[in-house]
């Protein structure tokens, strides 16, 4: 997202004036597609629980995901766009910044701690609450349990000497048989920001430094890069996975025996593979444990018509009721609630590993450039290192000078 700040406030100034969102009894509502496959998707049924409880009428909009963040720029930066948003955790320091969330300090804090602190934290941007934790999640590592003992191995890799070499006993299965399913650009950036941090490195640090250049960042590079170049245990996806289906095919395929992935790939492998036999684990840890925190946060249009009701819509999806509505969808809530050992005990067992992960867990950059830092500087630099196009030292050592001048 280019210079996100500076034009959503001029593309507003342009129009001189914020046009509404939705009239006063009716709620706009974006939602990431994926959360809504279908018309009996728990989304619907919350807000229906929501419409009958409180008399507004929501008019939920299912947008895909690789279009969102693009369009809420285009019609938040116009003055229009929904009353409730859902936004990547990603994203929420960018548009925080460029004053087009409501601020919902005040309106939540009775109810702030519902909510898991990490989680709760990924909507907040200097000091204030612009937005509460839908789901939450991590990543950790899907093995294929018949290529894992096809290979030669009883148990999942515990670290990266074991992730490495397992995933070349799997490629020596077959000319079709691959170790890992990875992504191109800022999917395979994405994947890897867990094992940089595992190998003792930072992106952006809590000081506002820059520390992309450095050897822990290019070491995880070369890791990968290693495993597609050299081991040649990632296939050629790689280069061409721009989407969370492309890079989950030669894993639901049987052609990969694993995958860095969230909670969110349990739905994609029953729809794909129903029969896939299968095991999550905790990511391979490196000179430390980490992973990655994602999920998606509800946030409330700065201008919109309704804003108590928006607001209320936002409580309503992310409160108490969300711990079995986010179970149904193969989600994690983000409520505390959902981390007791009554809620782990219902949840699927292929969901629990997650959890398990979550006090490691780490939540990316909290700046405003860090969209597009992820996606325009760090993707091409992961993209140059795969296709050898620059060594991984030498891709992360300009990705570090671009970032530092984004920064200034």
């Amino acid at each position: 997202m280019f210079k996100l700040t500076r034009l959503l406030r001029a593309a507003a100034c342009a129009l001189g004036l914020w046009g509404a969102a939705a009239q006063a009894d009716t709620i706009t509502f974006w939602v990431n597609a994926p959360m809504v496959p279908n018309a009996s998707s728990p989304v619907y049924e919350e807000v229906r629980a929501f419409e009958a409880r409180t008399g507004h009428k929501v008019n939920v909009q299912a947008i895909p995901f690789q279009e969102l963040e693009q369009r809420l720029f285009v019609a938040l930066g116009g003055g229009a766009g929904p009353d409730v948003m859902a936004i990547d955790t990603a994203w929420m320091a960018a548009f925080a910044d460029a004053g087009v969330l409501a601020d919902l300090t005040e309106r939540t804090r009775p109810a702030a701690s519902q909510y898991q602190p990490g989680p709760l934290a990924s909507g907040r941007y200097q000091g204030r609450q612009y937005a509460l934790p839908w789901y939450t999640n991590n990543v950790a590592l899907f093995v294929n349990n018949d290529m894992l003992k096809a290979a030669g191995y009883a148990a999942p890799p515990k670290n990266w000497a074991e992730f490495r070499a397992v995933a070349k006993a799997m490629r020596a299965l077959g000319p079709d048989r691959f170790g890992l399913s990875m992504g191109a650009g800022r999917f395979g950036v994405f994947q890897m920001t867990a094992f940089i941090w595992q190998n003792g490195g930072e992106l952006i640090d809590d000081s506002g430094k820059v520390r992309v250049g450095e050897p822990a960042v290019a070491e995880t590079f070369a890791l990968f890069t290693d495993m597609y170049r050299v081991d040649k245990s990632i296939p050629d996806t790689v280069l061409t996975a721009q989407s969370w289906d492309e890079v989950f095919a030669p894993f639901i395929q049987g052609r990969a025996g694993m995958l860095i992935s969230g909670d969110w790939t349990i739905g994609a492998i029953r729809r794909g593979a129903p029969n896939l036999n299968y095991t999550i684990a905790p990511l391979p840890v490196g000179v430390r444990a980490a992973t990655v925190i994602g999920g998606f946060n509800l946030a409330v249009n700065a201008k919109s018509k309704s804003p108590a009701a928006a607001a209320e819509l936002a409580l309503h999806l992310t409160g108490p009721r969300s711990v079995e509505a986010m179970r149904k969808a193969d989600r994690l809530s983000a409520q505390a609630s959902a981390a007791t050992p009554e809620a782990l005990a219902k949840l699927p067992d292929n969901q629990r590993p997650f959890m398990a992960q979550a006090p490691v867990g780490r939540p990316r950059p909290n700046v405003p450039i860090w969209a597009e830092v992820h996606s325009s500087i760090l993707s091409p630099a992961w993209d140059a290192s795969l296709r050898g196009v620059l060594t991984p030292q030498a891709a992360v050592q300009k990705a570090a000078a671009e970032i530092n001048a984004k920064m200034k």
